[in-house]
C-alpha cells in the first residue's frame, strides 16, 4: 500500500450518499406516491432505490474505514 488515503473517494461518496438522503427527505410525498403504486414498473422502484442507497452508502462506509486505517484481518 502506498500510504495514501482516499479522501477524494470519501468526500465524493459521502456527498452522493448525503444528497440521496436529502432528496428522500425533501421529496418524501412524491416518492411515497410513486413507490406505493401497483401498476407498471412502479413496484420495482423500492427495490431499485434500496440498491442505489446500498451502493452509495456502502462505498462511503468503505472509504470511511479505509481513511481511518481500519481493515479486516486476512488469514
Amino acid at each position: 500500500m502506498t500510504g495514501r488515503k482516499p479522501y477524494l473517494g470519501l468526500c465524493g461518496w459521502g456527498a452522493v450518499s448525503g444528497a440521496l438522503y436529502l432528496l428522500l427527505y425533501l421529496q418524501e410525498k412524491q416518492i411515497m406516491e410513486n413507490f406505493t403504486r401497483t401498476d407498471g414498473f412502479y413496484p420495482a422502484l423500492p427495490i431499485l432505490a434500496a440498491f442505489v442507497f446500498s451502493i452509495a452508502h456502502g462505498a462511503f462506509t468503505a472509504y470511511f474505514w479505509e481513511v481511518l486505517g481500519i481493515r479486516a484481518l486476512r488469514k
